[in-house]
C-alpha cells in the first residue's frame, strides 16, 4: 500500500490545471531570446539631454577632490526620463584608474520617504561594502565617520542620490540626548569633509532644493532637466540611433516614418517604456525565429508589457 506522501509520477489523464502549467512552461522565453534581450536592454543612445548631463558629471568627477569648492548637480525629470540609467551608465563607463578602487569611483544610493541621517549613513556604508550597515541611534556619528573615511579609502569621487525629492519630507528629530541631524545635513557634511561630488536625482515635481536646505542648495550649483521625448525630428533620430545599436535582430523597422508614430503612441516618449517595449519585441522576434523585428512582434510586445487593463489602444493594431 502506497504512502499518502507517494510522489510517483501520475500516468492518468492530464487535468486542466496541469495543462495550464504546461502551457505556461511552453510560453517561457528561450535562453537565446533572453541573451538577445540583454543586448537590447543595455543599448544606450547619446541623445542631447543625456550627453549634456554626462558632460556635467565628467566635470564634477574631475574637480571633486582637486578644488576646495564643493561640486554638485541636481537633475530633475519625470519617471522614465533616464535619470537612474544616466547615473548607472556614468558609473560603469568610468575608466580604470589607480585613483580609486574598481567599482567605487562613483557610488549610487537611494532615499525613501522621510529620510534620516541614519538612512543616508547606512546607504553609504552599503555602497562601500562595509560589513556592518545597521546604524543605531547612539552610534550615528560614529558610523557617519566610518562611512566618510571609507569614501576616502575607496577613492570615491562622486555619489549619486536617487529619489532625492524625498529630502522634501525629511525630519529633524532628536533621540534622547543625541541629536540626529537631517539627511540633507549629512550630504552637505559629506561634500565638505570628503570633497566628494554630489549628484541629486529628483522627480520633476520637486519644488526646489532651496526650500529644503539652503546651505546644501548653495553647494549644488548645476541644475539639469530631463524630459520625455516630444514627437518629431529628435524622436525620429533617437529611433534611428537605437536601431543601429542592436545587432542581434534587425531593428530598422522602428526607424521608419510609418513606425515612429505608433511607437510614440505606445510609449509617449518615455524612455523606460520604450526600452521595455523594444526588449520584449526582441524576445518575441528571436523566439519566432525571425532575424528582423516586425510590427507584429511589437503588437504582441505591447499586449504583453501593458496587459488588457490599459486604457491605451494598441497602436500596432492593423
Amino acid at each position: 500500500m502506497g504512502s499518502v506522501y507517494d510522489f510517483t509520477e501520475f500516468d492518468g489523464p492530464v487535468d486542466e490545471d496541469e495543462q495550464k502549467t504546461q502551457a505556461r512552461r511552453q510560453f517561457m522565453y528561450s535562453p537565446m531570446a533572453l541573451a538577445a534581450a540583454e543586448v537590447a536592454e543595455r543599448a544606450y543612445v547619446m541623445f542631447p539631454e543625456f550627453k549634456r548631463a554626462l558632460e556635467a558629471f565628467d566635470r564634477i568627477y574631475q574637480l571633486s577632490g582637486q578644488l576646495e569648492t564643493p561640486q554638485g548637480a541636481l537633475v530633475q525629470g519625470p519617471p522614465g526620463s533616464s535619470k537612474t540609467t544616466l547615473a548607472k551608465y556614468f558609473a560603469k563607463s568610468l575608466p580604470q584608474s589607480n585613483l580609486f578602487d574598481i567599482g567605487y569611483g562613483a557610488l549610487f544610493i537611494r532615499l525613501r520617504a522621510n529620510p534620516t541621517q541614519g538612512l543616508v549613513v547606512s546607504q553609504l556604508l552599503r555602497a562601500v561594502k562595509y560589513p556592518f550597515t545597521e546604524v543605531r541611534k547612539n552610534r550615528v556619528y560614529t558610523m557617519r565617520d566610518i562611512a566618510f573615511e571609507a569614501l576616502g579609502q575607496k577613492g570615491t569621487k562622486v555619489v549619486f542620490v536617487d529619489q532625492a525629492h524625498c529630502l522634501a519630507t525629511q525630519g529633524r528629530t532628536r533621540h534622547s540626548d543625541v541629536p540626529e541631524t537631517a539627511a540633507s545635513d549629512t550630504l552637505r557634511e559629506m561634500m565638505d569633509e570628503t570633497k566628494v561630488g554630489l549628484v541629486l536625482l529628483a522627480d520633476a515635481m520637486f519644488k526646489g532644493l532651496e526650500l529644503v536646505d539652503a546651505a546644501l542648495a548653495d553647494r549644488i550649483s548645476v541644475r539639469l532637466n530631463m524630459s520625455h521625448f516630444a514627437e518629431g525630428e529628435v524622436w525620429q533620430a533617437f529611433l534611428g540611433a537605437f536601431s543601429k545599436k542592436i545587432d542581434v535582430v534587425d531593428m530598422s523597422a522602428i526607424a521608419t516614418v510609418e513606425s515612429a508614430g505608433p511607437t510614440y503612441l505606445a510609449t509617449s516618449g518615455n524612455r523606460r517604456s520604450f526600452r521595455r517595449l523594444m526588449t520584449e519585441g526582441v524576445l518575441i522576434a528571436v523566439d519566432a525565429g525571425s532575424k528582423v523585428l516586425k510590427m507584429e512582434h511589437l503588437h504582441l510586445a505591447f499586449e504583453r508589457t501593458r496587459g488588457d487593463g490599459t486604457p491605451k489602444a494598441n497602436p500596432y493594431a492593423a
